[in-house]
Protein backbone atom coordinates (compact mmCIF):
# COMPACT_ATOMS: atom_id res chain seq x y z
CA UNK A 1 0.00 0.00 0.00
CA UNK A 2 2.63 2.60 0.62
CA UNK A 3 3.94 2.30 -2.68
CA UNK A 4 0.54 4.34 -3.95
CA UNK A 5 1.98 7.25 -1.86
CA UNK A 6 5.61 8.19 -1.94
CA UNK A 7 6.62 11.46 -0.68
CA UNK A 8 8.14 13.06 -3.73
CA UNK A 9 9.85 16.10 -4.19
CA UNK A 10 13.18 18.63 -3.52
CA UNK A 11 13.93 21.86 -2.00
CA UNK A 12 10.12 22.33 -1.10
CA UNK A 13 8.43 22.43 2.31
CA UNK A 14 7.58 19.51 3.68
CA UNK A 15 3.53 20.42 3.18
CA UNK A 16 4.35 21.42 -0.15
CA UNK A 17 6.32 17.79 -0.90
CA UNK A 18 2.98 16.26 1.03
CA UNK A 19 0.27 18.37 -0.96
CA UNK A 20 1.78 17.07 -4.28
CA UNK A 21 2.17 13.85 -3.65
CA UNK A 22 -1.30 13.19 -2.51
CA UNK A 23 -2.89 15.19 -5.32
CA UNK A 24 -0.61 13.12 -7.97
CA UNK A 25 -1.52 10.32 -6.11
CA UNK A 26 -5.10 11.21 -6.69
CA UNK A 27 -4.94 11.88 -10.49
CA UNK A 28 -2.87 8.99 -11.34
CA UNK A 29 -5.90 6.90 -9.62
CA UNK A 30 -3.73 4.94 -7.22
CA UNK A 31 -6.04 6.91 -4.61
CA UNK A 32 -9.39 5.95 -7.02
CA UNK A 33 -12.80 7.58 -7.06
CA UNK A 34 -15.05 7.16 -3.97
CA UNK A 35 -12.05 5.48 -1.76
CA UNK A 36 -11.98 6.89 2.07
CA UNK A 37 -8.73 7.98 3.52
CA UNK A 38 -7.69 9.51 6.77
CA UNK A 39 -5.06 11.06 8.31
CA UNK A 40 -3.94 8.59 10.19
CA UNK A 41 -3.61 6.44 7.26
CA UNK A 42 -1.79 9.23 5.09
CA UNK A 43 0.16 10.29 7.68
CA UNK A 44 1.49 6.63 7.58
CA UNK A 45 2.07 6.36 4.13
CA UNK A 46 3.53 9.58 3.62
CA UNK A 47 5.27 9.62 7.03
CA UNK A 48 4.61 13.20 7.93
CA UNK A 49 2.45 14.63 11.16
CA UNK A 50 -0.96 15.23 10.86
CA UNK A 51 -0.88 18.57 10.92
CA UNK A 52 0.95 18.45 7.74
CA UNK A 53 -1.66 16.40 6.14
CA UNK A 54 -5.13 18.49 7.46
CA UNK A 55 -3.75 21.20 5.67
CA UNK A 56 -3.34 18.91 2.40
CA UNK A 57 -6.17 17.95 3.11
CA UNK A 58 -8.12 20.55 3.07
CA UNK A 59 -6.35 22.32 0.08
CA UNK A 60 -7.44 19.17 -2.04
CA UNK A 61 -10.88 19.75 -0.52
CA UNK A 62 -10.72 22.90 -1.92
CA UNK A 63 -9.78 21.79 -5.79
CA UNK A 64 -12.71 19.57 -5.66
CA UNK A 65 -10.11 16.50 -5.38
CA UNK A 66 -11.13 15.11 -2.11
CA UNK A 67 -14.23 15.26 -0.34
CA UNK A 68 -16.46 15.13 3.22
CA UNK A 69 -18.89 12.34 2.89
CA UNK A 70 -22.17 12.52 4.85
CA UNK A 71 -20.76 11.07 7.54
CA UNK A 72 -17.87 13.47 8.04
CA UNK A 73 -15.25 11.22 6.58
CA UNK A 74 -13.16 12.19 3.91
CA UNK A 75 -13.29 10.52 0.62
CA UNK A 76 -11.72 11.13 -3.17
CA UNK A 77 -13.85 12.55 -5.23
CA UNK A 78 -16.45 10.39 -7.17
CA UNK A 79 -16.54 11.18 -10.71
CA UNK A 80 -19.68 11.76 -12.74
CA UNK A 81 -20.61 12.54 -16.30
CA UNK A 82 -22.14 16.19 -14.93
CA UNK A 83 -18.89 17.02 -13.61
CA UNK A 84 -17.32 15.67 -16.91
CA UNK A 85 -19.04 18.14 -19.05
CA UNK A 86 -19.00 21.79 -16.63
CA UNK A 87 -15.70 20.47 -16.62
CA UNK A 88 -14.62 19.98 -19.96
CA UNK A 89 -16.57 23.37 -20.95
CA UNK A 90 -14.54 25.31 -18.45
CA UNK A 91 -11.16 23.48 -20.38
CA UNK A 92 -12.42 24.46 -23.71
CA UNK A 93 -13.01 28.15 -23.21
CA UNK A 94 -9.61 28.29 -21.36
CA UNK A 95 -7.59 26.48 -23.67
CA UNK A 96 -8.83 28.07 -26.79
CA UNK A 97 -8.01 31.57 -25.42
CA UNK A 98 -4.49 29.85 -24.65
CA UNK A 99 -3.89 29.39 -28.01
CA UNK A 100 -5.29 32.40 -29.52
CA UNK A 101 -3.04 34.27 -27.41
CA UNK A 102 -0.43 32.11 -28.30
CA UNK A 103 -0.36 32.40 -32.02
CA UNK A 104 1.41 35.64 -32.54
CA UNK A 105 4.12 34.24 -30.68
CA UNK A 106 5.03 30.72 -31.48
CA UNK A 107 8.61 31.07 -32.65
CA UNK A 108 10.41 28.36 -34.71
CA UNK A 109 12.05 27.25 -30.72
CA UNK A 110 8.35 26.90 -29.30
CA UNK A 111 6.81 24.59 -32.45
CA UNK A 112 10.44 22.26 -31.79
CA UNK A 113 9.07 22.34 -28.09
CA UNK A 114 5.81 21.42 -29.25
CA UNK A 115 7.00 18.98 -31.78
CA UNK A 116 9.19 17.04 -28.62
CA UNK A 117 5.94 16.98 -26.73
CA UNK A 118 4.25 15.09 -29.53
CA UNK A 119 6.89 12.84 -30.56
CA UNK A 120 7.04 11.76 -26.48
CA UNK A 121 3.42 11.29 -26.74
CA UNK A 122 3.66 8.90 -30.02
CA UNK A 123 6.27 6.83 -28.04
CA UNK A 124 4.46 6.58 -24.97
CA UNK A 125 1.45 5.48 -26.79
CA UNK A 126 3.45 3.06 -29.12
CA UNK A 127 5.07 1.36 -25.52
CA UNK A 128 1.59 1.39 -23.89
CA UNK A 129 1.90 3.54 -20.63
CA UNK A 130 -1.16 6.03 -20.83
CA UNK A 131 0.52 7.79 -18.23
CA UNK A 132 3.35 9.02 -19.69
CA UNK A 133 1.05 10.23 -22.98
CA UNK A 134 -1.03 12.41 -20.36
CA UNK A 135 2.61 13.86 -18.84
CA UNK A 136 3.36 14.33 -22.30
CA UNK A 137 -0.07 15.93 -23.48
CA UNK A 138 -0.02 18.29 -20.53
CA UNK A 139 3.43 19.58 -21.40
CA UNK A 140 2.11 20.21 -24.78
CA UNK A 141 -0.81 22.68 -23.57
CA UNK A 142 1.20 23.87 -20.81
CA UNK A 143 3.88 25.35 -23.72
CA UNK A 144 1.14 26.85 -24.93
CA UNK A 145 -0.08 29.06 -21.91
CA UNK A 146 3.52 29.85 -21.15
CA UNK A 147 3.55 31.09 -24.57
CA UNK A 148 0.10 32.74 -24.38
CA UNK A 149 1.53 34.51 -20.44
CA UNK A 150 -1.84 34.98 -19.31
CA UNK A 151 -1.41 34.03 -15.70
CA UNK A 152 -4.74 34.62 -15.00
CA UNK A 153 -5.60 31.69 -17.49
CA UNK A 154 -2.95 29.90 -15.12
CA UNK A 155 -4.38 30.06 -11.72
CA UNK A 156 -7.85 28.80 -13.23
CA UNK A 157 -6.59 25.79 -14.99
CA UNK A 158 -4.69 25.13 -11.82
CA UNK A 159 -7.69 24.84 -9.93
CA UNK A 160 -9.75 22.76 -12.50
CA UNK A 161 -6.59 21.00 -13.86
CA UNK A 162 -6.37 18.14 -11.56
CA UNK A 163 -9.85 16.75 -12.06
CA UNK A 164 -9.53 17.46 -15.61
CA UNK A 165 -6.10 15.01 -15.61
CA UNK A 166 -7.89 12.67 -13.19
CA UNK A 167 -10.71 12.30 -15.70
CA UNK A 168 -7.40 12.55 -18.81
CA UNK A 169 -5.72 9.49 -16.90
CA UNK A 170 -9.36 7.56 -16.79
CA UNK A 171 -10.02 7.99 -20.25
CA UNK A 172 -6.49 6.70 -21.90
CA UNK A 173 -6.72 3.33 -19.15
CA UNK A 174 -10.18 2.88 -20.42
CA UNK A 175 -10.07 3.93 -24.00
CA UNK A 176 -9.07 4.03 -27.23
CA UNK A 177 -8.11 7.44 -26.98
CA UNK A 178 -4.49 7.42 -27.02
CA UNK A 179 -4.24 7.60 -31.13
CA UNK A 180 -7.07 10.10 -31.89
CA UNK A 181 -5.70 12.34 -29.13
CA UNK A 182 -2.03 12.23 -31.08
CA UNK A 183 -3.94 13.47 -34.38
CA UNK A 184 -5.43 15.73 -33.00
CA UNK A 185 -2.54 17.26 -31.01
CA UNK A 186 -1.22 17.12 -34.87
CA UNK A 187 -3.87 19.06 -36.19
CA UNK A 188 -3.34 22.10 -33.63
CA UNK A 189 0.50 22.13 -34.32
CA UNK A 190 -0.58 22.08 -38.14
CA UNK A 191 -2.40 25.25 -37.69
CA UNK A 192 -0.01 27.03 -35.32
CA UNK A 193 2.77 26.08 -37.52
CA UNK A 194 0.76 27.65 -40.73
CA UNK A 195 0.08 31.19 -38.43
CA UNK A 196 -3.81 30.03 -38.78
CA UNK A 197 -5.65 30.96 -35.13
CA UNK A 198 -9.28 30.22 -36.68
CA UNK A 199 -7.88 26.26 -37.63
CA UNK A 200 -6.04 26.58 -34.00
CA UNK A 201 -8.90 27.42 -32.25
CA UNK A 202 -11.24 24.91 -34.05
CA UNK A 203 -8.68 22.08 -33.68
CA UNK A 204 -8.36 23.09 -29.78
CA UNK A 205 -11.92 22.99 -29.45
CA UNK A 206 -12.44 19.84 -30.94
CA UNK A 207 -9.79 18.25 -28.98
CA UNK A 208 -11.09 19.12 -26.06
CA UNK A 209 -14.76 17.91 -27.12
CA UNK A 210 -13.55 14.95 -28.51
CA UNK A 211 -11.41 14.22 -25.06
CA UNK A 212 -14.88 14.98 -22.95
CA UNK A 213 -16.84 12.16 -25.03
CA UNK A 214 -13.97 9.56 -24.11
CA UNK A 215 -14.22 10.57 -20.83
CA UNK A 216 -17.52 10.11 -20.78
CA UNK A 217 -17.41 6.34 -22.40
CA UNK A 218 -14.88 6.00 -19.87
CA UNK A 219 -16.89 6.95 -16.79
CA UNK A 220 -20.11 4.56 -17.90
CA UNK A 221 -17.69 1.86 -18.38
CA UNK A 222 -16.51 2.17 -14.32
CA UNK A 223 -20.38 2.56 -13.63
CA UNK A 224 -21.16 -0.42 -15.12
CA UNK A 225 -18.48 -2.66 -12.89
CA UNK A 226 -20.26 -1.41 -10.24
CA UNK A 227 -17.31 0.58 -9.06
CA UNK A 228 -18.12 3.24 -6.36
CA UNK A 229 -17.74 6.40 -8.53
CA UNK A 230 -20.75 8.61 -8.93
CA UNK A 231 -20.10 11.96 -7.77
CA UNK A 232 -21.86 13.88 -5.02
Amino acid sequence: MAARLPLEGERRSLREIAYASIRRAIIELRLPPGEFITEESLSAELGVSRPVLRESVQRLQVEGLLERAGNGRVRVRGVSAEEVQDLYAVRSALEQLSVEQAVGRVTPGVLAELREALERMRTAAARGTPGKITDAGSDFHAILRRVAGNPVNDQMMHMVGGRIDRYRNLSVSLTARPDHSLAEHDAILTALAEGDVTAAKRAMGDHIMAGRDAVLVAVESLRATGEPVDGP
